[in-house]
């Protein structure tokens, strides 16, 4: 009989324990509908909800390179939050987009709450007091912006790294470059026909075979210790622009490095062209001017990396930037600054682009 009681007394005390933990979980759960947000937190909360949703609603998400997006209401009408009221007493609306980059799914709200709304990067960026006609700044030409001159407020913490924005493409992704110093690699160190030796091959790619460089970037972006997946989700594909220039070029806008491409690509490296816009002294215009390490951000005292864009009178010469602009034979060895672009819509968190205090992004 005590044996009986003692098992009672046990599937009592556990069943006790069931039902308060039903409860705390009731309770829990009916707080998290019914608690009201600032700005911050109901994004917060909108992009826990959307990621929940998707769990189960997987056949819904967006193939690679598309985007999707979930109003905002939809999770008041599915009662998973009690309203889209501020604590402030703002009523909002809105969505939560979801891109998929790579296979990689970012969460991005955008919400309107009477006079507050989302701000992207971008919109930050382009503010009208940070736009410049002369000087050191962001220049606005049609539809792209670009930074040029020196000390710039263009600095990016992301991924454990800062990083500095050189421009604004026209479809408002962000190209940036890392302003890490890292290890050393050959642009290309394959045998040359023509030279007769291991001098490399200057076509970064050519009949679908990679350049050594090429292939680098891609196992540094698929290196877990440098970028989680997490970060990969920011960054988007674009076309890099691959055509050759020569020592005498001056057309500095880009049109003889675009003058071939390849599409669909995530990590290049910076074009010999960006170097010389970068900079804003006058007598700047052909491609190994000494001038251009004036006045120009990308000619800083650790601004070693290699240049994605090759002499076009020679097999195996690249363009190289140390401190100043010069041709170097693809074999030699020389650090990288990752170049790469940011999905449009990343949301400003803060920051006013100083090295001392970068952009953050949410």
């Amino acid at each position: 009989m005590k044996i009986e009681e003692k098992l009672l007394k046990k599937m009592a005390l556990a069943i006790g324990a069931l039902i308060l933990l039903i409860i705390i979980i009731a309770l829990i759960t009916s707080c998290g509908k019914n608690k009201k947000y600032d700005f911050v937190e109901l994004e917060d909360r909108l992009i826990v909800l959307t990621k929940n949703y998707y769990k189960d609603n997987k056949n819904a998400l967006p193939n690679e390179g598309e985007t999707v997006s979930v109003s905002a209401q939809h999770f008041v009408t599915d009662n998973k939050i009690k309203n889209l009221i501020l604590t402030t007493g703002e009523t909002c609306s809105g969505e939560i987009m979801v891109s998929n980059n790579n296979g990689y799914y970012l969460y991005i709200p955008k919400l309107t709450c009477n006079d507050i709304s989302t701000k992207t990067l971008v919109d930050k960026l382009t503010e009208s007091k940070n736009l410049v006609t002369t000087g050191s700044g962001l220049y606005k030409y049609d539809d792209i912006y670009i930074y040029r001159g020196e000390n710039l407020n263009n600095y990016l913490s992301f991924a454990d790294k800062i990083w500095q924005i050189i421009k604004i493409n026209s479809d408002g992704t962000l190209r940036i470059i890392d302003t890490t110093r890292g290890k050393s690699f050959t642009w290309d160190n394959r045998y040359n026909i023509e030279k007769k030796m291991k001098s490399g091959i200057n076509d970064f790619v050519t009949n679908d075979i990679n350049s050594r460089i090429k292939d680098t970037l891609n196992k540094i972006y698929n290196n877990d210790d440098e970028f989680t997946n997490d970060n990969r989700a920011y960054f988007v594909k674009h076309d890099l622009c691959i055509g050759k220039r020569s020592i005498n070029e001056t057309i500095n806008n880009g049109q003889v490095e675009c003058s071939k491409t390849i599409e669909d690509q995530i990590f290049g490296l910076v074009q010999a062209n960006e170097y010389l816009l970068a900079s804003l002294d006058p007598n700047c215009s052909s491609t190994l001017d000494i001038s251009c390490i004036n006045y120009n951000y990308l000619a800083s005292d650790s601004a070693y990396t290699w240049t994605i864009t090759a002499d076009s009178e020679t097999s195996d010469k690249v363009y190289r930037i140390s401190s100043s602009l010069s041709l170097s034979s693809a074999s030699n060895s020389s650090p990288i600054k990752i170049v790469a672009h940011l999905n449009k819509d990343v949301l400003y968190s803060s920051g006013t682009g100083t090295l001392e205090d970068p952009y953050i992004i949410k």
